[in-house]
């Protein structure tokens, strides 16, 4: 059924029925009313396609995240996406990998689909083949990137405090008694390198021996895996900080299984401030790097600058420590 099939229908001009679906004002309640029940009886939907190139605007929003397994960054994604649900929008969620040249493909097929902004969760999409895609397919499309940054005119960031949170957690270990605490991280995003130079700038003010293990299996296997090779490594180990919580819950298990008493022998902090961070038992104590209030800046900047393509913000909002049990 096409409009002219509706009007044709009641009775009333094409223009009428268009009237109608768009919510304008200026038909009178009766006639309203016929059109919009022939709509329902006939089932008719909206050509939002067809809509789209008549207002050159799709209603639709790309979503890109590297790994949809990751907690964390799925969440993030889910709130941004409610918010534009509210505005009328449709998300395309799109699971973009690690691969670099991969992440810029996924940007040249979103610039295909002509998507009115887009957003990137997570600081790995921080590296120069996403900054020229972003170049190349999308240079007027409005852009924030959840916590990364890209040196571009239409790209708009929202970052947490990292590094000044990683440094929170050591010296809070320190005030509590800890004087050998190490940092295992599970890759080399900007973000975890930001953390790793937080925990590394408390040790040296504090005169601490750095106690490392940079790369690990992002999983709950991997964090106890790596958390197995750290005490081998330095048996004095007396606290460990974690890059994300899903390797601290590994960290957790592995410890109580080996017959350590945390926090006593060993404490523990995790990084995000995640479901996994309640848990585990004990609970776990984390860094709070404010996924909600990340999201929503997010939200609020693309929104403005889906209005007002000249508006660019860049935003870094600080962490706090949760303190539980593992502490």
């Amino acid at each position: 059924m096409t409009i002219y099939d509706i009007a044709r229908q009641v009775g009333v001009s094409a223009s009428t029925v268009s009237r109608v679906i768009n919510k304008r004002p200026g038909i009178n309640a009766k006639t309203r009313e016929k059109v919009e029940k022939a709509l329902s009886e006939s089932n008719f939907s909206i050509n939002e396609a067809a809509k789209g190139l008549v207002n050159q605007s799709s209603r639709m929003i790309g979503i890109l995240v590297s790994d949809i397994r990751n907690q964390h960054h799925i969440e993030g994604a889910y709130m941004i996406e409610q918010h534009f649900l509210e505005k009328g929008y449709c998300s395309l969620l799109f699971n973009a990998g690690s691969d670099k040249e991969g992440m810029a493909g996924y940007i040249k097929l979103l610039s295909s689909r002509r998507v009115d902004a887009l957003v990137l969760i997570g600081s790995i999409f921080q590296n120069d083949e996403v900054m020229e895609a972003i170049g190349n397919y999308m240079p007027k499309v409005p852009v924030v990137m959840q916590n990364g940054i890209l040196d571009l005119p239409n790209v708009s960031s929202v970052v947490s405090n990292d590094e000044q949170g990683a440094y929170d957690a050591v010296v809070h270990l320190y005030n509590k008694g800890k004087r050998n605490i190490a940092f295992i991280n599970n890759n080399d995003t900007p973000s975890n390198l930001k953390k790793l130079a937080g925990y590394r700038k408390a040790c040296s003010e504090l005169g601490m021996k750095n106690r490392e293990i940079l790369r690990c299996e992002d999983s709950f296997s991997g964090g106890a895996a790596a958390t197995d090779e750290l005490v081998r490594m330095y048996p004095d180990v007396d606290a460990i900080l974690y890059s994300v919580d899903t390797l601290a819950a590994g960290g957790v298990r592995l410890l109580i299984d080996k017959g350590f008493t945390i926090p006593d022998d060993i404490a523990l902090f995790g990084t995000d401030n995640s479901p996994f961070a309640l848990i585990t038992n004990p609970r776990l104590s984390s860094v709070d790097t404010k996924l909600r209030e990340l999201s929503n800046a997010c939200a609020d900047i693309l929104s403005r600058a889906i209005e007002d393509r000249s508006y660019r913000k860049n935003i870094q909002i600080d962490c706090s420590l949760v303190l539980r049990e593992t502490t």
